[in-house]
């Protein structure tokens, strides 16, 4: 539980840095306002892929913790 809560954290401040409402805002309000994105998950060639719409709202938000995470 205690990872998750850290995760969650580290989220918001890496990837909503521009948006200091979404970076300080409390766990139930992110929750739905980002993580409730409509998605498709894919495999193709052994992988597994987080399809999202291209015109979602956080896409930049979603590249910067990729980034960072890996």
């Amino acid at each position: 539980m205690l990872t998750a809560t850290d995760l969650m954290a580290w989220c918001k401040l890496i990837g909503f840095r521009d948006q200091p409402d979404l970076a300080r805002c409390e766990v139930a309000a992110f929750r739905y306002r980002v993580l409730h994105a409509a998605a498709r998950i894919t495999r193709a060639a052994r992988q597994t892929w987080l399809r999202l719409d291209r015109t979602w709202r956080w896409a930049t938000a979603r590249h910067r913790i990729r980034a960072a995470f890996t």
